[in-house]
């Protein structure tokens, strides 16, 4: 998974996430963007990119949302790994 935290310096300040599409981490995405919902817009541009464009008014927000997308990359990643090992051990 691929983030990208653009921050410009032009007549408006503004901080852009780029988040990488990524099937396995679809769901979890989806339910983030649900709890900001109020809060961030993510662009109409997304549908033909590999990536969600996010930005937001107030830039605390793309910072927060930022943050937790970085949290969950572990947890996806190293708890899939695993259980697919539990359950490599427990065929055999």
């Amino acid at each position: 998974m691929i983030l990208k935290l653009k921050v410009k310096k032009n007549k408006k300040k503004s901080i852009v996430a780029w988040i990488q599409k990524d099937n396995d981490f679809d769901d979890s995405l989806h339910q983030i963007f649900r709890f900001f919902k109020d809060k961030i817009r993510i662009s109409k541009l997304s549908k033909i990119t590999r990536y969600y464009i996010v930005s937001s008014e107030n830039p605390a927000m793309i910072l927060s949302l930022f943050s937790t997308i970085q949290d969950l990359i572990p947890d996806i990643y190293f708890n899939q790994e695993e259980s697919l090992e539990i359950e490599d051990l427990a065929s055999n």
